[in-house]
């Protein structure tokens, strides 16, 4: 039995070895494959990147020597494309901790005039004008030096053999030196050198309408404990003692405090809130959970979500969409201003179709943007507008709504809803030129059928 069990042990750890060493060259394996994986789309966005580099800086040239209304049109679209596609290609890359507003900046500049020309030129203003050349020349010369830089780092990126996967692993452990610092210190040269060229002044028509922040440009601050009464009291009710706690704090358009609602004895979930710290208003909340089969149907979502927006103030809202995100509904609430819906200050409510329990709010657009505005009278009638609808179009509602148009400047408009066969559409006609601002398919899921309010 001793002979037995001294040969049954080494074979045993012997077998134990193997048996890891397999595992861990398994893993090693696949460790091995996810980082190729991730160093091909690393290499593939670069040289993307190069590329659509090239070619806004090639249809910036275009659009200074051609004078056809087609060609211009032609080339702002195209223009337009690459400067999306760009902005695309830099959010793939590793660059987390490389600051680089400069040339994000020179991107979005890129991206307005183009949107902005290409629209004036399509409603029929023909040839670019002065101030349109002016434009266009100052963003040739900021792209011919991007693009001369991104050219030079790709070529020794691929002459070095240099690998994008380290540079990931510098944003990961920051305190990391690389060995070869080629890339961050290419990318950190092409931003000094964007960051030597004058702000560029795309003129009133070009600039895209920064939000009203009334709420968030109030004087009054208010601490961590009166965050945390605000929180617990509009999620609850006046009086709440649930326990809350601070997850983070947070900076930017709304400076806000981001807290942890606490479950009391009976609950389950926390409910995550982010109250802003200038003056207490209620940004978002959430309650995560795991949601049941469906309990209820949509209309009764709707009427208990109107219900927690009135509780909360929010009066004279009106239901503009519905989305299903699993067993939940997200409804898209407007407030109105008279006859006027105003989109830009939108509001958004998520239900749980189990028992119609509120899981989530997000009112930042409303406390971005919401105020009286001043709204002239529509100069096409409701009846003229009525002309201008494709007679394929099944009109289901019409009425007046203020939108913000890509370049975010708001916009006096008819909303047109109605249907083509089985599919639905909304349409924006420009209430005083009657041109179409927008065009949107809002068929819904299979699922469900939604009925807009009037």
């Amino acid at each position: 039995m001793k002979k037995w069990r001294s040969m049954l042990i080494p074979g045993l750890l012997v077998a134990a070895l193997l048996v890891t060493g397999a595992w861990g060259y398994g893993e090693y394996r696949t460790r091995q494959h996810l980082q190729n994986r991730a160093e091909s789309q690393y290499q593939k966005d670069a040289l993307e990147l190069s590329w659509h580099l090239d070619n806004i800086s090639g249809q910036l040239a275009q659009l200074m020597v051609t004078s056809s209304r087609e060609k211009n049109v032609i080339g702002l679209a195209t223009l337009w494309r690459d400067v999306f596609a760009a902005q695309s290609s830099i959010g793939g890359l590793p660059l987390a901790f490389i600051p680089l507003s400069n040339t994000e900046k020179f991107l979005s500049d890129a991206g307005e005039a183009a949107f902005g020309i290409l629209k004036r030129v399509v409603q029929g203003a023909g040839e670019l004008t002065k101030k349109d050349k002016e434009i266009i020349a100052q963003l040739y010369d900021r792209s011919k030096t991007l693009k001369g830089d991104m050219n030079k780092l790709s070529a020794r990126v691929l002459d070095r053999d240099l690998n994008w996967t380290e540079v990931e692993t510098a944003a990961v452990n920051q305190n990391k030196k690389l060995q070869d610092n080629t890339i961050l210190d290419g990318f950190e040269l092409m931003e000094k050198k964007m960051e030597e060229y004058p702000e560029l002044n795309l003129g009133k028509d070009l600039d895209p309408v920064k939000p009203d922040t009334r709420v968030v440009r109030e004087d009054k601050k208010i601490d961590v404990e009166q965050a945390k009464k605000a929180a617990r009291e509009w999620w609850y009710s006046p009086g709440d003692e649930h326990a809350v706690k601070v997850v983070y704090q947070g900076v930017g358009d709304i400076p806000e405090y981001g807290l942890e609602i606490t479950p009391s004895p009976g609950e389950n979930e926390p409910v995550y809130i982010s109250v802003s710290k200038l003056d207490g208003t209620v940004i978002w909340a959430v309650k995560p959970r795991a949601i049941n089969a469906p309990g209820i149907d949509f209309s009764e979502a709707e009427r208990r979500a109107l219900a927690f927006l009135q509780k909360r103030g929010f009066e004279n809202v009106v239901t503009v969409n519905v989305a299903q995100e699993d067993d939940s509904a997200v409804y898209t609430f407007v407030p109105r201003q008279g006859e006027v819906l105003l989109y830009p200050d939108q509001l958004k409510v998520m239900v749980a179709l189990d028992n119609g329990e509120i899981n989530g709010f997000e009112g930042a657009s409303y406390y971005m943007y919401h105020r009286e505005r001043t709204l002239e009278a529509p100069a096409l009638s409701e009846k003229d507008l009525r002309k201008l609808i494709s007679p394929n179009l099944k009109v289901e509602l019409v009425r007046p709504a203020l939108i913000s148009s890509g370049r975010g400047m708001e916009v006096l408009t008819w909303e047109v809803r109605g249907s083509y066969e089985n599919e639905k559409f909304v349409i924006f006609y420009n209430a005083q030129t009657g041109s179409e601002e927008e065009i949107t398919r809002i068929t819904p899921p299979p699922r469900f059928t939604f009925t807009v309010a009037g």
